[in-house]
């Protein structure tokens, strides 16, 4: 199915991965929205719709009461795509990263707000593997407690054992309590589909088998040449250390020559912000919600 061109949008649909890989394989995302992978499973939660401007790709997010655009996908500089889009709608572009914005920092017509809570926390991925020094003592004692008190097994995620994985994310969900919670069932949903197309995505998965049981997995994919972006890093309750163990073991095996790991963001969540920093980031992939600074003046 062919993409629409602007102000015409269609829903992101499977058979557009050909496209968003193609483009993001030219034009490296730092982002951690834009993996295919995030787009397509996250689609219903946000309601991604896909339109195309000269040589851009536009997502639009919709929903009731709210309607957003994402950063046009293509060459460096692209204000004329915003302006235009702003134009015509008075709308805003949310995530849009630091480097595109440097080419609108001297344009009054804008508005540049910081989304702390959208911020990319970015890692160096041999500091995360050999957790040396002082300031990793706690994740090396939490992991030592793990292996003292559980005899595991890593089980590398293949689509022949996706079934088994499914069945531990509904325990997990059952134990976090998503029927109560919007964005954990939409998470849920998203690492569901994830599992569902694990090949098709070129996803790295891995898993900790403790007993007969499934305990933990992390699921994994390159967002760009140099980093691997972490989807979703999920262990059993009740059992201390399990996800730091699960992080290390997965990174030791699946990092790869990826110099960076980005874990993506904490959504204001205290408890992410709490876990992410404490692996002690080496920056943060800092976004902004761009808009016109005036609504009644004409681009």
């Amino acid at each position: 199915m062919s993409i629409p061109d602007y102000p015409v949008f269609r829903q992101l649909e499977l058979d557009d991965r050909v496209v968003f890989d193609a483009a993001f394989k030219r034009y490296p995302p730092e982002n951690s929205e834009y993996t295919f992978t995030n787009l397509y499973c996250w689609r219903n939660a946000h309601g991604f719709g896909i339109s195309k401007l000269e040589d851009f790709l536009l997502l639009v997010s919709q929903g009731p009461g709210f309607k957003a655009y994402y950063p046009p996908i293509g060459p460096v500089d692209p204000t004329k795509v915003i302006k235009k889009v702003l134009a015509d709608s008075h709308g805003e572009f949310v995530r849009v990263p630091e480097k595109s914005l440097s080419f609108l920092a001297n344009d009054r017509l804008f508005r540049m707000d910081e989304d702390r809570d959208n911020a990319d926390y970015l890692f160096d991925a041999q500091d995360l593997i050999r957790l040396e020094g002082r300031k990793y003592d706690g994740k090396r004692n939490l992991i030592k407690k793990f292996r003292s008190e559980y005899q595991y097994e890593y089980v590398p995620v293949t689509p022949d054992a996706v079934p088994e994985i499914l069945s531990f994310q509904d325990v997990w969900c059952v134990e976090k309590g998503c029927s109560q919670s919007k964005s954990l069932q939409d998470e849920s949903d998203a690492v569901r589909i994830m599992l569902q197309h694990l090949r098709l995505f070129s996803l790295k998965a891995g898993a900790l088998r403790v007993g007969s049981n499934i305990c933990a997995i992390c699921v994994a994919e390159a967002l760009n040449p140099e980093t691997l972006v972490i989807h979703a890093l999920k262990g059993a309750q009740g059992m201390p250390g399990i996800n730091q163990t699960m992080f290390n073991e997965f990174l030791s095996r699946e990092a790869g020559m990826s110099r960076f790991i980005n874990m993506e963001q904490d959504l204001g969540v205290a408890g992410l912000r709490k876990f992410k920093e404490s692996y002690q980031p080496v920056r943060l992939v800092r976004k902004f919600t761009l808009s016109l600074a005036d609504e009644r003046v004409k681009i």
